[in-house]
């Protein structure tokens, strides 16, 4: 594919130049034997010879420009990011380039830096190329993808403000730069820095879902456990995937305020009639090793009972033949091996690209978008059979 691309380019620029030719004295150009011997190099994958050969030939000819710019993009692409790097320098060099060519070529060398991962250098000429009008747009947003990387937050927002005014669209990524930057001032105890930031996190819902469990943090380890409750519990009406994570926190504000009962009240109420919630209540109970209310006892109990691939392995029957007491024993030993089982497997999974991580991220890195890795919700029973 990549030679036939380079083959039409030049086909194309034979073309033109004969059209051109005919129309002065109709007689037939002769196409230059070191453009035909460069391109037969690129067949050849004899890419060093050939970056060498287009190199001289573009500081002579100006009618192969755009096949430079093709052929830049196709190291790029092949991934030997130092002659694309190369190609696009020399065309800089060359004096006789209009603006436009201009911009395209440090474009298109910042696109070498930032697949090369020179960040610094690519940021440099991104910035530059936001002086045109042609360019500015994704300029902009190749910053963006750099300051996402680099977790450089501040920085991120100033660039979507400015890809917002050029758009006229409001971005929910925004609030999400704000909830990175209120996390890392909480985890550094400067918490009115972190309500600071969290004020500009509301203005989408995915802001104001992530910005209850900052401030819900926040207000546990100020120690005002009725507000951390009453935000975790706003959490879990929002998305009960994130029970998994709310869950031990949920627990311990009501141990610290000593309203057990109102916990078993409450869990017992999300439970009714709702089996997506027991299974919920089952796992997270499982992972985080609660056994207290006794309801989360009877949701493990129950989950491992009716559930398809353990009744199959240990046989629900069985486990209903015994004694209360060593059926408690049995249960626990096999709670036991699924939390082995689960905190050894993939425990995330991204709903968009299938990104699996360990821990609960908000920004994917393999497809980047913003909030699409959610807690799984049963075992990776196929592990054990692999």
């Amino acid at each position: 594919m990549a030679g036939l691309f380079v083959v039409a380019a030049a086909m194309g620029w034979a073309f033109a130049s004969y059209s051109s030719a005919q129309e002065h004295d109709r007689s037939p150009p002769l196409i230059n034997a070191d453009y035909i011997r460069g391109l037969n190099l690129v067949l050849n994958r004899q890419t060093d010879e050939a970056l060498e050969l287009f190199v001289r030939m573009a500081k002579v000819d100006e009618e192969t420009l755009e096949t430079h710019f093709a052929l830049g993009h196709l190291f790029r692409r092949r991934g030997e990011i130092d002659k694309a790097i190369r190609v696009h320098q020399n065309l800089l060099a060359r004096p006789s380039l209009s603006e436009a060519q201009r911009y395209q070529a440090l474009f298109s060398l910042a696109q070498d830096y930032l697949s090369a991962g020179l960040f610094d250098r690519a940021e440099k000429l991104f910035i530059d190329l936001c002086g045109s009008s042609t360019r500015k747009q994704a300029a902009l947003e190749n910053l963006v993808d750099i300051y996402e990387r680099e977790s450089d937050w501040a920085k991120a927002i100033e660039a979507h403000r400015e890809l917002e005014v050029i758009t006229g669209k409001k971005s929910t990524q925004l609030a999400h730069y704000y909830c990175e930057l209120a996390e890392k001032a909480r985890l550094s105890s400067n918490l009115d820095l972190a309500r600071h930031y969290l004020k500009s996190s509301v203005r989408t819902e995915s802001g104001v879902f992530r910005g209850r469990l900052i401030r819900a943090a926040i207000a546990q380890e100020e120690r005002d456990y009725a507000q951390a409750m009453r935000l975790y519990e706003q959490v879990l009406e929002s998305d009960q995937r994130m029970m998994v994570e709310v869950l031990p926190q949920l627990i311990e504000c009501y141990q610290m305020t000593e309203r057990q009962d109102e916990l078993a009240d409450y869990l017992e109420q999300l439970t009714l009639d709702n089996i997506d919630a027991k299974q919920n209540l089952a796992y997270s109970a499982i992972i985080n090793e609660l056994f207290e209310p006794p309801l989360l006892r009877a949701c493990v109990e129950s989950f491992i009972m009716n559930h398809e691939f353990m009744g199959a392995l240990i046989g629900k029957q069985y486990l209903e033949s015994l004694s209360s007491e060593d059926r408690e024993q049995a249960i626990l030993r096999i709670t036991n091996g699924l939390r082995s089982l689960a905190l050894s497997s993939t425990r995330y999974r991204c709903i968009d690209c299938g990104y699996s991580p360990q821990r609960l991220v908000w920004h994917c890195p393999s497809c980047k978008l913003w909030e699409t890795i959610k807690p799984l919700r049963d075992f990776q029973f196929e592990r054990l059979i692999s």
